[in-house]
């Protein structure tokens, strides 16, 4: 079994990322103005109180809105390496966290089920640090003893907390079409399995390995990319709407350029 490569970080390495860099450098450039576009709508936010439940909203929709842009940008250096299956898990994040964003964007009352969605996996790991017998859970067990796991699952219980629910918030924001054809999908390199090793190896006739390629590879990456782009597009407008700013022009200026690189 042959090795083709010398890994990511060799002389090799950095060549082949370089050589990618400049394949896909027009789109990389449009998904790094998107996001200065993005950072410039969260610059404008006028929040000074946060005591109403729309100022809450407000509040942390800009929170989840940064963390939107740093999973964009650590996408970005991931593309400039040559990173291609972690790039395609970046955007599985991506969407998880776009899904959530919007729900918080555009109801009032997500924001509480948001929080106690929090409830339920403090009690998940409650009860996993219970059933086990290694030390790497004594503080947990220190903390929760029987008083407070009581408490907490009363607390569960009054509020009706859930667990956070990936494919529901999708479908509220009515992106159930997204969440199968681009999230399931994605999944496949956030977990490892079968499918995302593909394009690490080439196979002979008979259907075996026959090299392992440690290298940067361009991939799905432009796609990806582009995906990413026009995503963020939607989360600027998403925000700029909750908080009455216009940046319409600068949003369908880009949207245009990202619609010209996919015809």
């Amino acid at each position: 079994m042959k090795i083709v490569g010398d890994g990511f970080l060799s002389s090799r390495g950095v060549a082949d990322a370089k050589h990618i860099n400049r394949k896909i450098s027009s789109i990389i450039k449009l998904v790094q103005e998107t996001i200065r576009l993005c950072d410039s709508s969260l610059a404008k936010n006028d929040i000074t109180n946060q005591e109403s439940d729309i100022e809450k909203q407000k509040a942390i929709s800009s929170v989840m809105l940064a963390r939107l842009l740093e999973i964009s940008e650590s996408i970005v250096l991931l593309a400039n390496a040559g990173f291609s299956t972690e790039v395609t898990a970046g955007l599985r994040n991506f969407l998880e966290a776009y899904f959530i964003f919007g729900n918080l964007c555009s109801n009032t009352e997500f924001v509480k089920e948001y929080f106690k969605t929090d409830l339920k996996m403090r009690q998940k790991i409650i009860n996993a640090a219970m059933q086990s017998k290694n030390d790497i859970y004594d503080m947990v067990k220190s903390y929760a003893t029987e008083d407070v796991r009581i408490a907490l699952k009363a607390e569960i219980e009054a509020l009706n907390a859930n667990e956070a629910n990936c494919y529901e918030y999708a479908r509220r924001i009515k992106c159930v079409d997204t969440y199968n054809a681009l999230y399931r999908i994605a999944s496949a390199a956030t977990h490892s399995t079968p499918r995302s090793l593909e394009i690490y190896i080439s196979e002979n006739e008979a259907g075996d390995i026959t090299e392992i390629r440690r290298m940067p590879q361009i991939g799905n990456i432009a796609e990806s990319m582009i995906t990413l782009g026009q995503f963020l597009l939607n989360s600027c407008d998403g925000y700029n709407e909750l908080l009455g700013i216009d940046l319409s022009p600068e949003t369908k200026r880009l949207r245009t350029a990202f619609e010209g690189i996919c015809s």
